[in-house]
């Protein structure tokens, strides 16, 4: 019994980093997320362009999109 429990606690607690892992925003050159309010409203931006550099504005919230943009290889 007491394994049990301790292997549904170890569970959720990896559900959850993984749920706070994704909503933390863009990781890598080329990605981008939009956030959105409850009524659907954008009230966040968040970006690492594919130079590295990175944009942001608003607020970050549980309700997101996320996307790349086309990087061109350095030649």
């Amino acid at each position: 019994m007491r394994r049990k429990i301790i292997l549904m606690l170890g569970l959720a607690a990896t559900v959850a980093a993984g749920a706070a892992i994704a909503a933390i925003g863009p990781t890598g050159p080329g990605q981008f997320y939009y956030y959105f309010d409850d009524a659907g409203q954008v009230v966040g931006y968040s970006a690492i362009r594919c130079d590295g550099s990175r944009e942001s504005w608003g607020k970050g919230t549980r309700n997101y999109s996320d996307g790349y943009f086309l990087c061109e290889p350095e030649i």
